[in-house]
């Protein structure tokens, strides 16, 4: 049986899991928790930090592995990278690709010298140059860490007092002591997932994303985009060129884009599956399994056998469940005015858990099937309430 190392098993995950349960893998799985939601259905655990690549290239070489499978998260996309390169492993960009494209301020550097529509970025490694550097900007101003997803540390600073304070929180957040600050850019915001092969786009998943209780954290996503038959066109050629001139390997490439009423702006990209369990509404839309193409494409299998033909068919969404507030969970109720459209409910906590961090932190997802975009956009967007969760 060959051996696959997967770098972590969360709620995100479980679609790798189960395609490599599919593919006939023993399962390895790392993580830093050995009570994660695919752990139940691997074959080893093994506590380590997936985000320490040298620690997780030693395993892989200890177990002989076969394959590696990078998880929901950059840091996993980066420990995969190294060690596949380090140990001949197919499936992956180069480490330094890698790097470029998940990295804010090396994408924008890249996106400018080739072209590629975003917004103008300045990078800064030092926080006293960023510091002076608030003097001359014109806001509101965006202030990134280069190295985090999620929303995590990200600001919209009107004015200069809220840009010092959001530039020394992007800091203290960034694992690389590197950030980024560049214009904001009005418009909605949508998310934009292709799959790869041999440098073209052959799949497409497009969806608008809401947030609400955080700003910069993805709440509600719907399916597909309002506007991607306006956009796809141009985002599709700016992805393939991007894929000739790294040389990308197959599988999903995803981007998250502004459409301002005239044109789509890049504003991030990555190579991994989503995060809030995003390939579930995805792959009712699509009609294909977006993980288990992931995976295989991971692995180096054969990948001839890809639908020729992938459209977007329905209207499909997911809700995250956040807590009002931080605290102790006392109830856990479903709104019974979305039974008519809930399709399936996704539980990560229980009442008695506790909220840290309810502004990140999910508490559960609600996944939905709609007729049609007028009545999913009334139904959680027209009449968004966060009324799922109780706290103590």
């Amino acid at each position: 049986m060959k051996k696959a190392l997967l770098l972590c098993s969360s709620h995100n995950d479980l679609g790798l899991v189960r395609a490599l349960r599919k593919l006939g893998y023993y399962i390895i799985v790392t993580g830093n928790r050995a009570d994660l939601p695919g752990q139940k259905w691997c074959d080893e655990f093994i506590l380590a930090d997936y985000s320490d690549k040298e620690k997780i290239l030693e395993i892989a070489q200890k177990n002989s592995i076969d394959a590696i499978i990078q998880c929901c998260n950059d840091f996993g996309v980066y420990t995969a990278a190294y060690v596949a390169e380090k140990l001949g492993l197919p499936g992956y960009d180069s480490y330094e690709t890698t790097l470029t494209l998940h990295n804010k301020d090396l994408f924008k550097e890249f996106a400018k010298k080739h072209d590629i529509t975003s917004p103008v970025s300045t990078p800064f490694s030092s926080e006293k140059e960023a510091l002076e550097h608030l003097d001359s900007c014109a806001y509101p101003i965006i202030v990134k860490p280069t190295d985090c997803s999620a929303g995590n540390g990200i600001h919209r600073a009107d004015n200069k007092a809220e840009g010092i304070k959001y530039v020394q929180e992007a800091f203290l957040k960034s694992r690389a002591k590197r950030i980024v600050i560049e214009p904001y850019v009005s418009g909605t915001q949508h998310g934009f997932c292709t799959f790869l092969r041999n440098q073209k786009v052959c799949a497409i998943c497009s969806n608008n994303e809401y947030s609400f209780l955080n700003p910069y954290r993805v709440e509600i996503d719907t399916y597909p985009a309002d506007n991607f038959e306006i956009v796809q066109n141009k985002l599709v050629e700016q992805i393939e060129k991007i894929a000739h001139i790294l040389n990308l390997k197959d599988g999903i490439f995803h981007l998250q884009y502004i459409y301002d009423g005239k044109e789509a702006q890049i504003i991030e990209v990555m190579r991994r599956i989503l995060g809030n369990m995003y390939h579930v509404p995805g792959n009712a839309l699509t009609g294909i399994d977006w993980e288990y193409w992931e995976t295989r494409a991971r692995c180096g299998l054969d990948l001839s056998a890809f639908p020729s033909v992938v459209s977007q068919e329905g209207c499909f969404a997911y809700k995250t469940i956040l807590a009002p507030k931080n605290g102790k969970i006392k109830s856990i109720e479903i709104p019974s005015r979305y039974n008519k459209h809930l399709d399936s409910v996704f539980m990560l906590k229980q009442s008695g858990d506790l909220i840290e961090n309810n502004m990140s932190e999910p508490v559960g997802f609600m996944f939905f099937c709609f007729p049609d975009q007028l009545t999913m956009k009334k139904e959680l967007i027209e009449s968004y309430v966060n009324d799922a969760v109780t706290i103590e």
